[in-house]
């Protein structure tokens, strides 16, 4: 969850160098890491998590595992939640104890920053520590762990200060966390999964990004003249390579320049993801590697280029060996009125019709996906009970049957210090106590087929276009409230992406 950024959205609404540097800058950095020993770990008869043979789901022993859990912080450690500052082994045994009798199997967990690597090369002991610790609880309580990060929320060492897809030295030092992380817990069958971090989004301005868009066009285009043609009328006053300037975060339905533009972004999501994909895959080959996407990477309800994540599923779907992404009904209140309720379990579908898209045979995860009961948010003035936050998530998890592999709510309690709805989103009230959602959650682990269930055949199918959305916000919002449209019949609906 992006922290104070999400917002309802109302239909039709908006709200460096190049590779070679990078990699020889990336040799000199590895050249001076110091050994990083593996972790011990005793794994208490624990399987790694594999990919199922037939790519759409996982398993264990070659026995299907469906995730089936939640985002997990201490809900009394300040908001944004600073789980290892104030790491309590108590009380996350607790937590886990609780999440266990709710049917858990898996906690996704966000590995900071200023904790984890304040001070590159050296991983923090301290942080080490508390997180061998929070595994060894979660095997005790057969949950296992899905780390994320290293995130913000517990402050910005100076190496993040930058732009942290486009700036080389950030790009270095997000690669050495990884290979150092995953070189120490490449044993541990306890880690599920490795997310390589929360909601990426890549940026639309800064120095590093000028630099590596022209970059980009020399090698798209070769000469002036080609660029020339191919943009036509914005094109004309082109003299160098050196003179392109990024393109105004407007809407331009024609605009080759904004298209050109938006492909740049989608290959600094590329070098990103595949930069750290690789680190963690030459010490570790155990553990699977995606990326949580936010729900902007789908090109609807964006209101302008620049809320594009840039992470096209299917460039990133090679890179990765699962898709995850994130999801909340901001399409309007889903709770507002029927047709509000129908129109976000559209969107739903449709996003992860999008996202599945980039490839079939891929297992898809549902990282994040929630809603708020049991009072009113600090952005939300309408009350919500906590039977409303029931009939909305379990309707969701319903309506991504034979589309999604698994599910981790957003989050495990509520968070009473939360500036969003957090502070009423979890299985379990502050307090642990299970809440009407946390209940049927309860019941659901028990019956995975009836989430995970394939035989997916929609009676009819509508065409999304990536290249208009991307360039052309509206257009996204016209090709999501025709599929809306479509989708109402039968309450499902076919999506082909191109």
């Amino acid at each position: 969850m992006m922290l104070f950024q999400i917002r309802t959205v109302q239909p039709g609404r908006g709200g460096k160098g190049p590779m070679k540097r990078i990699v020889a800058s990336l040799a000199l950095f590895f050249a001076c890491l110091s050994a990083v020993p593996v972790a011990q770990t005793s794994a208490d008869n624990q399987s790694f998590v594999r990919l199922s043979p037939d790519g759409r789901g996982f398993v264990v022993d070659g026995k299907p595992w469906d995730p089936w859990g939640c985002n997990y912080f201490d809900p009394h450690v300040g908001w944004a939640p600073k789980l290892w500052r104030e790491f309590d082994a108590a009380k996350v045994e607790e937590h886990f104890r609780v999440m266990e009798g709710l049917g858990v199997n898996v906690v996704r967990v966000f590995l900071t920053a200023q904790s984890f690597f304040p001070e590159p090369p050296n991983l923090e002991p301290e942080a080490l520590r508390k997180f061998g610790t929070l595994l060894a609880i979660a095997r005790r309580h057969g949950i296992r762990v899905h780390p994320t990060g290293p995130d913000h929320w517990e402050g910005r060492p100076a190496w993040s200060a930058g732009d942290l897809f486009a700036d080389p030295k950030a790009l270095e030092t997000q690669v050495a966390f990884w290979k150092a992380f995953a070189a120490r817990y490449k044993n541990d069958p306890t880690i599920f999964a490795y997310d390589l971090r929360n909601e990426p989004h890549i940026q639309w301005r800064g120095r590093a990004m000028e630099s590596d868009w022209r970059a980009w066009l020399r090698k798209r285009y070769a000469t002036v003249e080609a660029l020339r043609k191919a943009w036509g009328a914005a094109g004309e006053t082109v003299e160098s390579f050196d003179a392109v300037a990024i393109p105004p975060d407007e809407t331009a339905p024609n605009s080759a320049a904004l298209l050109d533009y938006q492909r740049f972004r989608e290959s600094v999501a590329d070098r990103w993801t595949q930069l750290q994909a690789d680190a963690i895959r030459s010490v570790d080959p155990n553990h699977p590697i995606t990326v949580g996407l936010i729900q902007w990477t789908v090109p609807v309800v964006i209101g302008k280029p620049s809320r594009y994540a840039a992470f096209r599923p299917s460039r990133t779907a090679p890179l990765v060996d699962f898709l995850s992404i994130h999801f909340y009904p901001l399409w309007g209140d889903p709770l507002a009125s029927d047709e509000d309720f129908d129109r976000n379990l559209a969107y739903l579908e449709l996003l992860l019709r999008y996202v599945r898209a980039g490839d079939p045979q891929k297992p898809l995860l549902v990282g994040e996906f929630g809603w708020y009961g049991g009072g009113r948010t600090y952005d939300r003035s309408t009350v919500r009970s906590a039977e409303d936050q029931a009939r909305w998530c379990r309707a969701a998890v319903m309506q991504g049957r034979g589309l999604a592999a698994g599910w981790l709510n957003w989050a495990y309690a509520d968070t009473p210090t939360a500036r969003d709805m957090t502070r009423f989103s979890g299985l379990a009230t502050e307090d642990g106590k299970p809440k009407p959602w946390g209940e049927a959650f309860r019941q659901l682990s028990k019956t995975p087929s009836a989430w995970v269930t394939a035989g997916d055949n929609p009676p009819t199918e509508v065409e999304f276009d990536v290249d208009r959305a991307i360039a052309n916000p509206k257009a996204g919002d016209e090709m999501l409230r025709r599929y809306f449209e479509a989708w109402k019949a039968a309450k499902r609906c076919g999506l082909q992406v191109r």
